[in-house]
């Protein structure tokens, strides 16, 4: 029988596979198993106790910005918090407890002031006075890569930018030769184009929003990008923006719901707009209309739209799904078909939805889980997909037929491929993490 069972529903710690309580420990009196849990992708961290002799279970203290916790003392407990939701680094805070009814007792109180890491494997001294954690600093690089074999094999890899940065890739120009994408050197993501002879960066769009996504329109006139305002941290809603490729003032098309990624947390400052939604994506030709999705309670919605100024939008079809931030897409380069995939620890499928024919096909990938990103080769007669894993995850060129071939394997995070509009480089992100092990002493009483 379960000591703790977690509420059926999605999962929302990052990947699928990952359960909605963890942080399992046993109070410093060996008397409460305290555990985290996490019952909605919007709700508070929770930091829970159970009693096993009686099921008694009681809430200690309910925090959005919690990542871990560790005990000192019967009476103490030391928090690694987020230090705000578009900073992806953490700091230790401590709050009082009492034992009896696991309750906190009075606010937290900062111990530290670190910044540019995150903290991760706490681990106490028995008298609660040393503590050991990992300071652990994430970017993701930017590569491109030469492609041959009909996009099944990947050669020449180069690392576009000399920053230390969060980059993703977003589109290609016209011509193949430079690339768009969203970058944090500024401080907060912006939207940036960079020639890939080149190391340097041109500033397309740099304002206070967190801007993220650029896709060239259809006509290849005008730059996308959705914006969504820093200075209301739980805002909700995104702007769909457009600006001129040559420059000039931004034009709002329309406005979308959700959040950057699958949350505006600060572990989706790291990771790209490939994964949850709103999400959107353009054709590479004139004519068919670009598709935005938008997520409801256990469905994504699918709308076709025109990047005009105050666009409308008009419902193309929905389907069901467990947890919609989960899912991936992409519109084939013709607009014609959409692709997508489920995160799921199950074998992966990719469905292929024809618009024109309101008819889906399967393609099995045996032997493939995780499936997080979707992209569709520049001819829309194969696709790249790429896959978590804890041993790292892999950038995939799927036919089909369901054939896959590993183009790339990176140690952590690997997303967001891009394929150029000839069809002859490929754009991806990696990323990276450097870690140390540090000892903190000197803990208040």
């Amino acid at each position: 029988m379960p000591l703790v069972e977690a509420p059926r529903g999605p999962q929302f710690a990052g990947h699928a596979g990952y359960s909605n309580c963890w942080g399992l420990s046993w109070s410093s009196d060996g008397r409460w198993l305290t555990y985290l849990r996490k019952t909605g992708e919007t709700d508070p961290l929770v930091l829970e106790a159970r009693l096993p002799e009686d099921a008694r279970t009681a809430t200690i203290l309910k925090d959005p910005d919690l990542r871990s916790y560790i005990w000192l003392s019967p009476t103490r407990i030391a928090l690694d918090r987020w230090e705000a939701p578009d900073k992806p680094f953490s700091n230790l805070w401590q709050i009082d407890v009492d034992p009896k009814k696991m309750k906190a007792v009075g606010n937290a109180r900062r111990l530290t002031n670190w910044a540019g890491f995150s903290v991760e494997g706490m681990s106490a001294s028995r008298d609660g006075r040393l503590l050991s954690l990992t300071k652990e600093t994430d970017q993701s690089n930017i590569f491109v890569g030469e492609l041959a074999d009909h996009g099944s094999s990947l050669s020449h890899l180069r690392r576009i930018s000399p920053e230390d940065r969060v980059e993703w890739p977003g589109s290609w120009s016209a011509d193949s030769k430079a690339l768009l994408f969203q970058s944090d050197r500024t401080g907060n993501m912006n939207i940036f184009r960079q020639r890939i002879d080149s190391t340097n960066a041109e500033p397309l769009v740099i304002d206070q929003n967190d801007n993220r996504a650029p896709v060239l329109s259809p006509d290849k006139e005008w730059v996308l990008y959705l914006a969504w305002p820093r200075s209301a941290a739980q805002a909700n809603t995104a702007s769909l923006m457009r600006r001129p490729v040559g420059g000039g003032t931004s034009e709002l098309v329309l406005n979308a719901k959700g959040l950057p990624g699958s949350a505006q947390t600060s572990y989706r400052v790291v990771m790209p707009t490939m994964t949850g939604q709103p999400a959107y994506r353009c054709p590479s030709q004139s004519g068919p209309s670009c598709v935005l999705s938008e997520a409801g309670p256990h469905e994504v919605v699918f709308y076709s739209f025109s990047p005009l100024p105050a666009a409308s939008k008009s419902e193309l079809f929905h389907i069901e799904v467990d947890d919609p931030n989960g899912l991936s897409w992409d519109l084939s380069p013709d607009g014609s078909r959409i692709a997508y995939a489920e995160l799921t620890w199950r074998s992966a499928s990719i469905h292929v939805r024809e618009l024109r024919a309101n008819a889906t096909r399967d393609i099995p990938l045996k032997g493939v889980t995780e499936l997080s990103t979707l992209s569709w080769s520049a001819d829309g007669k194969s696709l790249f997909a790429t896959t978590f894993a804890l041993t790292g995850s892999s950038l995939f060129h799927v036919t089909l037929d369901g054939e896959y071939r590993v183009l790339y394997k990176g140690a952590k995070e690997v997303e967001g491929a891009k394929p150029s509009p000839d069809g002859r480089y490929l754009a991806f992100g990696d990323v990276v993490s450097a870690s140390n092990v540090w000892l903190v002493e000197g803990f208040p009483k």
